[in-house]
């Protein structure tokens, strides 16, 4: 019904049946409310995101270091199957190569974590409020916003925690590093304070540092150097799974591992480098009986009676036991025969073989073992100067054993009856003792040997077929007594003078390389009980 006014307009509707002046004050009042709690909001989904950022990127890392049910460690590099150039065939130690590969595997993998969670969110947050009109829009902005912010938040802490990780990997490296110097640094220290040299007993050269032979069963592999390094501090791992120790003094040389020479590749003695080495070298001219002493000293030291109480205050003689397989191998043959009471052959240098020492642990009642190696030189050696070369051992030793055949001192040769030079004349050296002395003297100190400060044992061997002798009837076996009858009698004055002018200490002893009833000759237990007790070994048998 119409008035005097006329008919009221009908008011203004929005395209949904809506007063228009209504959805704009609505709109305004959502504007209003989102303007007031975006910055809270978004802060609060900032903070989730960078929670999730990194809850990402640690699951992703957990997996690259291969925790958890879905682990994904980048796969080793397996070692070699024996070294090559630098390389060993050990593991690598973390820190020396697996953990650079770890942190380059995070890198690609874990790191890009937050960025696929963005774009992944991104696309979420488009489908849900990118599609609700204009009243759902203003919250997708906080949210992507509040996203954007966290992630980029997130990404940036990764970038310092990646730093980080880095950067205690690169200490903890360096801190490696430095141990391993360290213990190798105390190794060589210790090793010096304690005198222990190392000599290979094939090649006779210095070895700074044996090679070692896996003790893993069916392995074998060579590590040329077990020291602390790139692949272990304390163990290193060997290809096949074992472990080995590397320092000397805290079980590498304890027999567990086959020691080598690194120049020669010939097996080492048990326990060389963790004990001080004595070197005898024993010389001589051509059938003098230098292996038959040898051999019946050895068996002195190995057979005897070192184990029974001597003396009022109940010492022990010292223990000894061979070092090797190939000593003990050489040594069953020598000794058969001289049980046998045949004679044994001329050692003889066969051509690229090594002269192997005998060697020895020997043990003493009290005090530090040592690694006794007694080297038997062929006798063409004595005067050649080109062969003497080969014998590097005689510039460590401190103690030379000397044999002089009585046989070839015309003295005594004389006065035996003509069965017994015709029995004998085979035995009997045709070398005179003091040329081969003065060429012997000559040799090795032009090789660098220092006669000055070492000690030499001079032994007047075969004594058991001399003793009927007429011109050393009523000669003892002091070694004063000796010494008066060689410069006397027999004739050598000169000979013993550039003895002790060429030598700190000289000692004589008459021995006999024969068995008396299964026994060593008594002069032959003196001379290995002068050597040892000349290396700060207690003994029964000083001479």
């Amino acid at each position: 019904m119409s008035t005097r006014f006329g008919t009221p307009p009908a008011p203004a509707r929005s395209g949904d049946g809506m007063p228009m002046g209504c959805g704009c004050v609505l709109g305004l009042i959502v504007l209003w409310v989102v303007a007031v709690l975006a910055l809270p909001a978004i802060m609060l989904i900032g903070a989730f995101f960078v929670a999730y950022s990194l809850y990402a990127y640690l699951r992703r890392l957990a997996s690259v270091m291969g925790v958890g049910p879905g682990a994904d460690p980048k796969p080793v590099p397996p070692p070699p199957g024996r070294a090559d150039g630098r390389a060993e065939p050990a593991y690598t130690h973390y820190l020396f190569g697996p953990a650079l590969i770890d942190l380059r595997h995070a890198a690609r993998v874990a790191v890009p974590a937050p960025a696929k969670l963005f774009v992944t969110y991104d696309a979420q947050i488009r489908r849900v409020f990118g599609n609700g009109g204009l009243l759902l829009w203003p919250f997708g902005i906080v949210v992507w916003l509040g996203m954007a912010a966290g992630v980029g938040t997130g990404l940036a802490a990764i970038g310092v925690l990646c730093v980080v990780q880095f950067a205690v990997v690169a200490v903890l490296a360096l801190a490696v590093i430095s141990a391993g110097q360290a213990l190798r640094a105390v190794d060589s220290g210790v090793r010096r304070i304690r005198g222990i040299r190392t000599s290979c007993p094939s090649c006779h050269q210095r070895v700074p540092y044996p090679s070692y032979e896996c003790p893993g069963k069916t392995c074998g592999r060579r590590h040329r150097d077990v020291r602390p390094g790139r692949y272990g501090v304390l163990r290193r791992r060997c290809a096949c799974g074992t472990m080995l120790r590397t320092l000397l003094l805290t079980g590498t040389g304890d027999g567990r591992m086959t020691a080598h020479c690194p120049h020669c590749d010939e097996p080492m003695s048990r326990g060389a480098g963790t004990v001080p080495e004595i070197v005898i070298p024993v010389l001589g001219a051509a059938t003098t009986g230098k292996t038959r002493l040898m051999t019946a000293l050895v068996m002195g030291l190995v057979d005897g009676a070192g184990r029974d109480a001597g003396g009022a205050d109940g010492a022990r003689d010292p223990v000894a036991e061979f070092a090797d397989d190939q000593s003990a191998e050489a040594y069953r043959g020598l000794a058969d025969k001289l049980r046998a009471g045949v004679h044994t052959w001329k050692t003889i240098k066969v051509k690229d073989a090594p002269l192997r020492a005998y060697s020895l642990h020997v043990r003493p009642s009290s005090g530090r073992p040592r690694l006794l190696h007694v080297f038997d030189a062929p006798g063409e050696f004595v005067g050649r100067s080109e062969l003497l070369r080969e014998l590097r051992y005689i510039k460590t030793a401190r103690t030379f054993l000397l044999t002089l055949d009585p046989l070839s001192i015309d003295a005594v040769w004389d006065s035996l009856d003509p069965g017994e030079r015709a029995r004998s004349g085979r035995l009997r050296s045709d070398a005179p003792p003091d040329f081969v002395f003065g060429q012997l003297v000559e040799n090795i100190q032009g090789l660098g040997a220092q006669t000055g400060r070492a000690r030499l044992a001079v032994a007047l061997t075969k004594d058991d077929l001399v003793r009927g002798s007429e011109a050393l009837a009523g000669l003892g076996g002091g070694s004063d007594e000796i010494r008066d009858w060689l410069e006397g009698p027999a004739g050598f004055d000169g000979m013993v003078r550039l003895m002790r002018r060429s030598f700190a200490e000289v000692r004589f002893f008459r021995t006999s390389a024969w068995l008396d009833g299964g026994e060593v000759d008594a002069g032959v237990l003196d001379l290995a009980g002068w050597i040892l007790a000349g290396e700060g070994l207690r003994v029964r048998h000083p001479a």
